[in-house]
């Protein structure tokens, strides 16, 4: 689900300068998608939700546990599970976050696996979601960051049934040089009161962003990541009908699966559509690929990411 607000690379030149839009433009964005004030990923996640239960043929009450991956909570706590599971009226039923930012999707993914396989749940709901527009600043000095980032949530039904779902995944992170690409305030470890004047005057609580530094490892992450889920599954990459690709610049995503030899038509980086939208990028891409028959049930799609962290990871799923 993508919120109804829309803002082209030229409705953010006024506030962050004309070099805004060429940024944008050189990552293969467009346009973005904000949400209107008070809403949170939550709320996204809620009328995705309904949805994805809707075309199961599902109720709330068929859910036995949420995993809602996001980087952009509603509150510090407690988790945006809760919230979902709130507006869901889903009982008492386990809801939890997972924080593994651009790549939480697969990690929330890759996770609900484990639980239905192991018989430990029924049913999972994985949600992604994120608000990011709250977080952006709005002037000059944020021109190369501001400009790449969406909102929106996506959601997927995870139970055992006749397919296998995951075929084969691999997750990883380093955190060598995390800082390429991290928010720093506010911060538990800095006190009085998590962030004090002079981090806020110069905006350290806003996303820092050194994306020379962190395409490099993406392209090679991305790449390797995808050869590993595809050994693991045993499937050869011809048999992949479409690869979903999830980083903030479209130009890096679609080289780095390129290189594989996949051939152009077969990639689909996320965020061509409406700019990075994180954990959201992966479910909702496969839900426009789906709607708009990209991909039909029974098909094979390998889906990969990368993100902060560094978080990046791959999986082969039959839809």
């Amino acid at each position: 689900m993508l919120p109804p607000r829309v803002l082209s690379n030229e409705d953010l030149a006024p506030a962050l300068g004309t070099t805004a839009s060429a940024i944008a433009a050189g990552t293969g964005i467009t346009r973005r998608h904000f949400v209107e004030a008070g809403i949170g990923p939550s709320d996204l996640a809620r009328d995705a939700s309904l949805t994805a239960l809707a075309a199961a043929g599902l109720g709330p009450n068929d859910v036995d546990l949420i995993i809602f991956a996001t980087m952009t909570p509603d509150i510090a706590f407690p988790g945006s599970g809760c919230f979902l599971q709130d507006k869901l009226e889903c009982r008492t039923v386990g809801a939890l976050d997972v924080r593994a930012q651009c790549a939480g999707f697969l990690f929330a993914l890759v996770t609900a696996d484990h639980y239905v396989r192991s018989g430990k749940a029924g049913r999972v709901l994985v949600a992604g979601g994120e608000v990011y527009s709250t977080a952006l600043e709005m002037a000059p000095r944020a021109a190369a960051v501001t400009p790449i980032f969406g909102d929106g949530a996506g959601v997927a039904i995870v139970g055992a049934g006749e397919r296998p779902g995951i075929l084969g995944a691999a997750l990883h992170s380093d955190p060598t040089d995390l800082e390429r690409f991290w928010c720093e305030f506010p911060a538990s470890r800095h006190t009085p009161a998590r962030m004090d004047m002079e981090h806020f005057a110069a905006g350290d609580h806003f996303y820092r962003l050194d994306a020379g530094r962190v395409h490099a490892q993406a392209a090679r992450s991305l790449a390797a990541a995808t050869r590993e889920a595809l050994e693991h599954a045993r499937v050869g990459i011809d048999r992949i009908a479409l690869h979903v690709v999830n980083y903030f610049d479209q130009r890096v995503a679609q080289t780095a699966i390129a290189g594989e030899g996949v051939p152009d038509e077969r990639i689909l980086a996320t965020a061509e559509q409406a700019g990075h939208l994180g954990a959201a990028g992966i479910p909702i891409a496969l839900a426009d690929a789906l709607a708009t028959g990209r991909v039909r049930r029974g098909d094979l799609v390998c889906c990969s990411a990368f993100g902060a962290g560094m978080s990046w990871g791959a999986a082969v799923l039959e839809l």
